[in-house]
């Protein structure tokens, strides 16, 4: 395993002064080369694109004219390209169905440098899949009419999960950082979960969570990333209004056993918590008018995992994962942000806002 990184001079604390420019692109120059071990739900993002010409006499439905289609990365799977645009190595664990798509999948990730010695192939079940179907006319930007979403949502079998625990355990310890990407899909069982977790506290490396559901279950976690909304959902708050997300995220943080939250906003930035420290607010970067937030999440905890592994605080951290957010949400579709286009966005944006 590559050997822990040195950590940076100064206050280490979410409070601390802001990170100025120069920090940030060491800091990513830094990102090279470490490896995180990416554990989750592989999904298969597929576009079909067409061109709206009439609506249809049988239904009232567009008819659209084939243009494209293409397949991606997406889920987990898209949170380790992430990595590895960033120029970090993603040691990827998940499972796949014995189907085409499975097969498109695996091919994808092997095509851009990405191991797949850890996967599980599951023959009881397809690999997910979601369809996006986009629609524009001649003159105008494709846009998401329908998603349709299909594949093996069940439970891992015991076999299937010892399978993967073992794989997990495997990538961890060739880790600087371990980046837990759950879409509900079946593969992060509590003993995964606590397996990964397990040896990452025995590495002394940084785990940061992405997740959608049951918050408090990734106890030991070093960071937890989600948005809102996710928020909203798994803590049955009543309103996403400033008071009531801080309440959440300090419960996060005090009884959830994560050291550090993020709670993404979208155009109204982050609330960054850390234990010992006051929240802290971090403004979003560039343009508020955004393209398509499909993947951003990804961006943000894959930006997150490296910078940890590469030293930084949470505050600088968070800093890089703005900067990572702004660039992909600007791009339609799934999509990965580079470590150049990370630099250039932080050379050309002004840093954000800390409240």
């Amino acid at each position: 395993m590559t050997p822990a990184p040195r950590r940076l001079a100064g206050d280490r604390r979410a409070g601390a002064a802001p990170p100025g420019k120069e920090l940030l692109l060491d800091i990513v120059d830094r990102l090279r080369r470490r490896k995180v071990a990416v554990i989750g739900d592989l999904v298969l993002d597929e576009y079909w694109v067409g061109r709206s010409s009439r609506i249809s006499r049988e239904a009232p439905v567009l008819i659209l004219e084939h243009e494209e289609e293409r397949r991606v990365p997406g889920g987990a799977a898209n949170a380790a390209m992430n990595v590895r645009a960033l120029g970090g190595v993603p040691l990827v664990v998940g499972r796949l169905g014995g189907d085409p798509a499975g097969m498109a999948l695996a091919r994808a990730l092997r095509a851009n440098g990405l191991p797949t010695r850890w996967f599980h192939r599951d023959p009881r079940g397809g690999t997910i899949v979601k369809t996006r179907i986009l629609a524009g006319s001649s003159h105008a930007a494709r846009q998401q009419i329908v998603r349709l979403d299909r594949g093996h949502t069940e439970p891992l079998s015991r076999e299937a999960e010892r399978r993967l625990t073992r794989s997990a355990r495997e990538a961890v310890r060739h880790a600087d950082a371990v980046l837990l990407s759950d879409y509900g899909y079946g593969v992060l069982s509590p003993g995964l979960r606590r397996a990964a977790i397990g040896e990452a506290k025995r590495a002394n490396i940084p785990v940061v969570v992405d997740s959608r559901y049951d918050l408090r279950a990734y106890r030991g976690a070093t960071l937890l990333t989600p948005n809102e909304h996710e928020v909203l959902d798994a803590m049955h708050l009543p309103s996403l209004r400033a008071p009531v997300l801080k309440r959440a995220g300090d419960a996060l943080v005090r009884n959830g056993g994560a050291h550090a939250v993020w709670i993404t906003r979208g155009s109204d930035g982050m609330l960054l918590f850390q234990r010992g420290s006051r929240p802290v607010g971090v403004s979003i970067v560039g343009s508020s008018d955004v393209a398509d937030v499909t993947g951003a999440g990804d961006a943000v905890s894959a930006t997150a995992a490296l910078a940890l592994a590469a030293g930084a605080s949470q505050l600088e951290a968070a800093f890089l994962a703005t900067y990572a957010a702004s660039v992909v949400v600007m791009k339609r579709g799934t999509a990965t942000v580079s470590r150049k286009e990370l630099m250039d966005a932080i050379r050309v944006h002004a840093a954000p806002k800390v409240t």
